[in-house]
């Protein structure tokens, strides 16, 4: 069974890690059958990092994990949906959202494949570090019906290794959106941000 699965059938082995993401520091409990348990992986940080936030912002967090993202960005940002297909991933998502003291904040977290749940509702961000192995089918999906859920001049940012397509993946976004803007290149990661214009 792989972590982007609904229901990933590896026994627990729950344990507790430390990042420091935009110069905080967090702690995260992780679980086997989920994405990147022993650490926050090296693609995730990178786009953390990179990620331009406005207080204003409204962000979808899709594919969420065990919401490294949303947790390091929920105290800046006006609301945060975080969204994954992995009930195992939600679960520790909203006892790391109580871990970190932000369960007072306006996030929403929904389980649902792709943007199931979540699409009566305009964003200015979505952000996402794409399950590779899940196919590119589901990343272009990711890409193209984003588009729809974004605000006028809202972005997608998402993070993709060099070695596994970042080429054919900014080739599509720029045909998606009529535009694409590599925002870094870094340890052999991209991240990609692509606006909503007319």
């Amino acid at each position: 069974m792989h972590y982007f699965s609904e229901k990933p059938n590896s026994s627990s082995n729950e344990r507790l890690i430390e990042a420091i993401l935009r110069n905080k520091k967090f702690i995260f409990k992780t679980d086997s059958g989920i994405f990147s348990p022993k650490n926050v992986d090296k693609g995730t940080k990178i786009l953390v990092e990179t990620l331009e936030l406005d207080k204003n912002d409204n962000v979808l967090d899709i594919g969420c994990g065990y919401g490294a993202i949303g947790v390091a960005i929920a105290d800046e940002v006006n609301s945060l949906t975080m969204t994954d297909i992995n009930r195992r991933a939600l679960k520790l998502a909203e006892e790391n959202l109580k871990i970190n003291n932000l369960n007072n904040k306006n996030i929403s977290i929904i389980q649902g494949n792709i943007y199931e749940g979540v699409n009566d509702k305009k964003y200015t961000k979505i952000i996402s570090n794409p399950p590779i192995k899940a196919g590119k089918e589901v990343i272009h999906k990711i890409i193209k019906d984003g588009k729809e859920l974004l605000q006028d001049n809202g972005s997608i940012w998402v993070v993709i290794q060099t070695k596994h397509g970042a080429k054919s993946l900014t080739k599509y976004m720029e045909e998606v959106f009529n535009n694409v803007e590599i925002i870094t290149i870094k340890g052999g990661y991209r991240v990609l941000m692509s606006k909503k214009v007319d």
